[in-house]
């Protein structure tokens, strides 16, 4: 009996860090992965691929998340793909608009092992999550992840991308809050919202949360904002 043909997920994020974390989750499942950086990349990955199934960053550069998934939508050769759309941010408007463009699910990052299993159950059936994990020793053993003294060293590796990244993401903060570029912290802050609890720093991400809906206060509280990026200094200490 021929095997059944490899499934096939495409990750559509710019931030390179959760690219990477979803891109190790789905190939130790056997999965094919393909990785597009914004919304004109992802197009033409999909397009050309025809992948069973899209995670999707609503901020990204050039072509967001939602003009993405209407595009995606509205195209003969992509309609029928499942789209589950990433954000940072799980407030409604998010939810209720993706919904209404046609992505079957939201999830809030940072990602976890045990979210991306549950996806895949829903779009691929049960029955095929039990096999990839029964697949793979390690995801069998433990498939929503290990403790730091069991991570491979793929794993290890990652977590070591994400301290350095985490610490130039709080440089390119500092800067920021000192110009009051409001933009700037906008978009760093999404980036730390959507990865810190990926790789235990979920302080990192409620703090980066906090600081996002600061900048959105009119006026800006800018000593509260200076505040919080101290708390983010002394978090990337520990």
């Amino acid at each position: 009996m021929a095997d059944a043909p490899q499934k096939a997920v495409l990750v559509i994020d710019d931030t390179k860090i959760v690219q990477r974390f979803a891109e190790d989750f789905f190939r130790r499942l056997k999965l094919k992965v393909f990785v597009a950086s914004d919304g004109y990349e992802g197009l033409q990955v999909a397009i050309s691929s025809k992948p069973d199934l899209v995670l999707l960053d609503l901020m990204m550069p050039r072509l967001d998340g939602f003009k993405t998934l209407q595009v995606m939508k509205s195209n003969e050769l992509t309609k029928n793909i499942p789209v589950v759309v990433m954000t940072a941010y799980s407030d409604r408007i998010n939810v209720v608009s993706a919904s209404k463009l046609g992505a079957e699910a939201v999830i809030t990052k940072p990602l976890t092992e045990e979210v991306l299993l549950h996806k895949l159950r829903q779009v691929f059936g049960e029955k095929f999550v039990r096999s990839v994990i029964q697949a793979d020793p390690k995801a069998k053993e433990n498939p929503f992840g290990v403790n730091e003294d069991e991570y491979s060293d793929v794993v290890r590796n990652m977590v070591a991308e994400f301290v350095r990244y985490f610490g130039e993401q709080v440089d390119e903060l500092e800067i920021a809050i000192h110009k009051e570029d409001v933009d700037t912290i906008r978009k760093i802050t999404h980036n730390i919202s959507g990865t810190g609890g990926s790789f235990g720093y979920d302080e990192a991400t409620t703090l980066a949360t906090r600081l996002n809906e600061t900048v959105h206060a009119s006026p800006v509280n800018w000593r509260e904002a200076e505040d919080i990026l101290v708390q983010l200094k002394n978090r990337l200490k520990r």
